[in-house]
């Protein structure tokens, strides 16, 4: 029987106050429901200012205050997430996302900066990725496999959200795992042997050579554990050196 991940706002709170880089993995509570569609959103739009936003679906707050960098209601590392692997259950079809600066001292929407529908599939884990800003802003829906790898593996797969990099290939050490994944693509699933010491993934841009200056990097055993499957994503702006957009590789909990 398919797992389905739920998550209660109040939950969710507690979530987003988690530190996103412990050792502890979390595994969330579930019940099975395939009449739902499983949505996490990968909220990556970049202000500079780094504002704290609410995100609701079809004019239901769903969130509490997040900023960018931020998976939900599930995270990962490298991000400003939870170590959860959570989904949010919602109905199947086409739904309203919108994603608000709320009035100070109140939950209520000031500054609409984006809002768009998304189509998501009952039975299914998803997850609706949002990249850069204003009227640039877009997104992509991804279906997650959260099938488990084999005994000794870690599963990912890997998505481009850098908005002035036409494509970027992905390492670990000097292995190319995913090469030439264009703006809002993703890459095909691949396995990592779970190593005995972690090593460090690196994003270039595409063509780049191995030895070249990386647009990021990022080290954490927690990202090729024992049976687990991640979402590996690029994202920020190259050139970019403040912490709100500069360039990241980071992994979402699936």
């Amino acid at each position: 029987m398919k797992k389905i991940f739920f998550c209660s706002i109040a939950f969710t709170l507690l979530v987003i106050s988690t530190g996103c880089d412990k050792e502890i993995m979390h595994k969330a509570e579930y019940n099975s429901d395939e009449s739902k569609a499983l949505v996490k959103i990968n909220y990556m739009s970049l202000y500079a200012a780094n504002p704290g936003v609410q995100l609701s679906i079809n004019n239901q707050r769903v969130s509490g205050l997040i900023t960018g960098r931020t998976p939900f209601p599930g995270g990962g590392y490298n991000t400003n997430g939870s170590s959860f692997p959570d989904y949010l259950a919602i109905a199947p079809g086409t739904s309203e996302l919108s994603i608000a600066i709320p009035k100070k001292g109140t939950n209520i929407d000031s500054v609409l900066l984006f809002k768009t529908s998304i189509t998501t599939e009952a039975g299914k884990n998803q997850t609706v990725h949002v990249t850069d800003t204003a009227t640039s802003t877009k997104t992509v829906t991804t279906i997650d496999d959260i099938s488990l790898p084999a005994e000794g593996f870690a599963k990912l797969k890997f998505v481009n959200l850098m908005p002035n990099v036409p494509a970027v290939d992905l390492y670990y050490g000097s292995t190319l795992v995913a090469s030439n994944i264009s703006y809002l693509a993703s890459s095909n699933y691949f396995t990592i042997a779970v190593p005995a010491a972690a090593l460090a993934w690196t994003i270039r841009e595409s063509g780049a050579a191995p030895t070249s200056t990386a647009l990021a990097t990022y080290t954490s055993a927690n990202t090729t554990l024992n049976k687990r499957v991640y979402t590996a994503f690029a994202i920020g702006y190259k050139g970019s050196t403040d912490a709100a957009r500069k360039p990241y590789i980071s992994f979402d909990l699936n």
